[in-house]
């Protein structure tokens, strides 16, 4: 009878630590997932602002190019 109930609990515990194994890994994919889609986010606003960064420095050059013919002009003017 000792070797039955032995035998039991050896048995329930290997099936218990397998199931918190395979609770532990369902968490884990969880966060996993949960980490992917917090990681494209952050990658869609990151290209957002890059390209929003990139028209502001066209838009930068485009105005230094301006000021660059006026002060062109307004020096030709001066002589």
């Amino acid at each position: 009878m000792n070797r039955s109930i032995a035998i039991a609990a050896v048995v329930g515990l290997l099936v218990g630590v397998l199931a918190g194994f395979l609770w532990w890994g369902i968490g884990a994919q969880r966060q996993l997932n949960d980490a992917q889609g917090q990681t494209f986010a952050a990658q869609a606003e990151l290209k957002a602002v890059q390209a929003q960064l990139k028209a502001k420095e066209e838009e930068l050059r485009m105005e230094r190019d301006r000021r660059q013919k006026l002060e062109t002009i307004l020096s030709e003017g001066r002589k």
